[in-house]
């Protein structure tokens, strides 16, 4: 039977052939590959979005995609699974600033850094203060990307909440934030918001110095193809949901966006097991230094 054959109308369960019709689905309404990651967990997220929304099936689920836009958006940034914090797993971001950063700058006077699968911006905005510390942004270009519209006009705007902020060291928190005050805005009906714990939390707005100095672009990391362009890419806790094939594909087309001795900063769950392969090093935990040539060039 062909895919388009199938019916999700009676489907609250996701079986091999039911998936694939799924995949198709979501890859038309978002461009999002499911193929790309581990089929387990992408059941569990559709699963937790079906009971959410109260629906009887994913054939309802898909009729409903097509004509919200707003279950739309907000069903791509669940799949997406958006997560992120300003300096996340402070010691790495210590060695990025100690050892990695003052590395690059020695063999680029403009150095140019990627935020792969960006989210919210958290990640490109702390590499960007990481570099006005050194005395080198306005010099710097920093580029973050993601696929999901919404995060990528979040990280735009720069508002961000206290809880993103818990790992800003006070000096920085204190140079490059300001509380939101005044009269709502679009994005956010309040100024601050209270927390299922009872708690409130402020809203805090990003020094704008650093929002000129961060460029953020709608980007399929799968489509990307840049060339020999990066001194540092940063993908950290974005393919730990991928698969296998699909981890050994977007670490050889980060590779070939590496200038030659440039980096690739992963997560702290994340290994490259095929590094030597494609041309990589170890430069430190979880840093990798692309070789001046390839095992082949060699």
């Amino acid at each position: 039977m062909k895919l388009d054959q199938v019916s999700l109308d009676q489907t609250r369960e996701l079986d091999d052939v039911a998936y694939k019709v799924m995949a198709k689905h979501v890859h038309e309404l978002t461009g999002m590959d499911l193929n790309q990651y581990k089929a387990n967990q992408v059941k569990r997220l559709l699963d937790s979005v079906l009971r959410r929304h109260e629906l009887d099936s994913y054939g309802t689920l898909i009729r409903h995609l097509r004509k919200d836009p707003a279950m739309l958006r907000d069903f791509k940034g669940r799949m997406s699974i958006n997560v992120s914090e300003f300096f996340r797993d402070p010691p790495r971001f210590d060695q990025l600033d100690r050892d990695i950063l003052p590395a690059i700058l020695k063999g680029s006077s403009k150095p140019v850094i990627w935020s792969a699968g960006s989210s919210i911006g958290c990640e490109a905005y702390t590499i960007a203060m990481l570099l006005d510390s050194h005395g080198v942004l306005g010099r710097s270009k920093v580029i973050a990307t993601d696929i999901d519209e919404e995060v990528v006009r979040r990280g735009r705007a720069a508002d961000y909440w206290e809880s993103e902020l818990r790992n800003v060291p006070r000096d920085m928190l204190e140079s490059y934030f300001d509380p939101v005050s005044g009269l709502p805005d679009e994005a956010y009906p309040l100024p601050w918001r209270r927390n299922p714990d009872g708690t409130r939390e402020t809203l805090y707005r990003l020094d704008p110095r650093l929002k000129r100095n961060v460029t953020f672009k709608i980007e399929d990391l799968f489509h990307s193809d840049y060339r020999a362009h990066f001194d540092l890419i940063v993908c950290r806790n974005v393919t730990i949901y991928f698969t296998e094939e699909a981890k050994r594909g977007l670490y050889a087309r980060l590779c070939r966006a590496l200038k030659p001795g440039g980096y690739i900063f992963v997560g702290g769950t994340e290994i490259i097991f095929n590094a030597d392969a494609l041309g990589l090093e170890n430069a430190a935990p979880f840093f990798y230094r692309l070789r001046s040539a390839t095992k082949e060039e060699e």
